[in-house]
């Protein structure tokens, strides 16, 4: 066996035990984690290359607490550059007071990445809880997991729903619980403003760009999302020429203000909400088909009541705890009562059953809620329950009965559309379907 002299030349060390601490060096060295030895006074016998960086290191203290005790101990300490650091110390006794071994690791972003995702589980539990008067059946918590998913994409997000699912409260969720929530969340109903005002609310005007508008200009919606999130509501209702420019911003994100000469480049994103068939829209030319398939990249569908009835009960429960605190008196309904409501298709949702609810809590007679309470189009009696199958059956012979009409009455595709109210190509598919020439 060979061997060379040791550092201080006192001894001659094996080959094969050379080697193994040069590997146990590189092994110390490259180590992601600082590493230490104290001895028992704390102070510094050998310290590896990452621990050097790691200046600011408090070591007296948790090595001589490690050392009195006999066990490992584990400190968070804190740098003055902001970083925080993970020490753990493991005593190593001898006949000489023993030493201690500190194993440092930086665990900054850790920190940080917990604290993103207890501000996330925060939110999500916020908005879970203010999404609770739209449901808790499998489709409404099927969507809210939709919505937190696509939080997280920085792709526009369409919302398809019939009035009163909660189109908006599902905007605010996604804003919540995506890295703008920092940032501004705008609405802006599309059809309610009229046409020749839209582009000007949306992008803005420049000064003097038209008699009677504001001599300093004025920043548009999308100009002042900026940062954060942009609610379209009613999309289907915006005008054609604004459809250009909409689908212009959202391929190249430049928006150019009513009379400007350049451009601005916001960042914003952008969430489309719509109680309109779109598809059908874009059959018939109402909308356009580049934006509509823009738009439909995420896309969440938020069911009617009618589709969720089993919900009704706990919504009513909650619409009466949280009427309870406002007219000072503790309602119930009666389970006759009850079960009229749950058989109730109520076409406005669930903002129709709240708005009933805050009805009933005025004009009940009793602490109990009863059917004789109920408005007639509750208490009427509920129409005969049809089989999917028969149901399905029934609408595809007025459908066809309806297209045959139309076309031996106008004798074209083009024509039997425009009276429909469809596109010629939902008139030909269809007439496919059935037969029909």
């Amino acid at each position: 066996m060979t061997g060379r002299p040791s550092p201080d030349g006192l001894a001659v060390l094996p080959e094969s035990l050379l080697n193994r601490v040069a590997l146990l060096e590189a092994m110390v060295e490259g180590a992601e984690d600082g590493l230490v030895v104290l001895d028992e006074r704390g102070a510094v016998r050998h310290l590896n290359g990452m621990a050097e960086r790691l200046t600011g290191l408090r070591t007296a203290a948790i090595a001589r607490e490690a050392l009195e005790r006999c066990i490992p101990v584990a400190e968070i300490q804190m740098l003055p550059d902001g970083r925080t650091l993970l020490v753990s110390a493991r005593p190593i006794p001898d006949g000489g007071g023993g030493h201690v071994v500190l194993t440092v690791r930086d665990v900054s972003e850790v920190g940080r990445l917990m604290a993103r995702f207890q501000r996330t589980a925060e939110t999500s539990r916020r908005y879970q809880r203010a999404l609770r008067p739209h449901g808790e059946s499998a489709p409404m918590r099927a969507a809210r997991e939709m919505a937190i998913r696509c939080a997280a994409a920085e792709l526009p997000v369409l919302l398809l729903g019939e009035t009163g699912t909660g189109k908006g409260l599902f905007a605010e969720l996604i804003h919540e619980a995506s890295e703008r929530r920092r940032g501004p969340f705008l609405e802006v109903n599309c059809g309610a403003i009229p046409d020749g005002l839209v582009e000007a609310e949306l992008f803005g005007y420049a000064r003097g760009a038209f008699t009677g508008a504001d001599a300093r200009g004025k920043a548009g919606l999308v100009e002042l999302a900026e940062g954060g999130t942009l609610l379209l509501d009613e999309i289907g209702d915006l005008p054609p020429g604004l459809q250009v420019k909409l689908l212009r911003f959202l391929e190249g994100g430049e928006i150019r203000a009513v009379g400007a000469v350049r451009g601005k480049r916001p960042d914003v994103r952008v969430v489309a909400a719509t109680n309109r068939d779109l598809a059908e829209m874009v059959a018939r030319g109402a909308f356009r088909a580049d934006l509509f398939y823009r738009l439909n990249v995420l896309t969440i569908r938020l069911p009617p009541l009618r589709e969720h009835p089993d919900d009704v009960p706990a919504l009513v429960e909650l619409m009466l705890t949280r009427l309870e605190q406002t007219l000072r008196r503790r309602l119930r309904v009666s389970p006759d009562a009850l079960e009229r409501l749950t058989r109730y298709a109520f076409p406005g949702n669930v903002r129709e059953l709240a708005n009933l609810i805050d009805r009933l809590g005025v004009t009940a007679r009793a602490d109990t809620i009863d059917v004789a309470d109920l408005p007639p189009e509750i208490t009427a009696p509920a129409p005969a329950r049809t089989a999917p199958g028969l149901l399905r059956e029934a609408v595809r012979r007025v459908e066809a009965s309806m297209l045959r009409d139309a076309l031996e009455r106008y004798g074209t595709q083009e024509l039997a559309a425009r009276h429909l109210g469809v596109g010629q190509a939902t008139v030909a598919r269809k007439a496919r379907r059935y037969g029909l020439t």
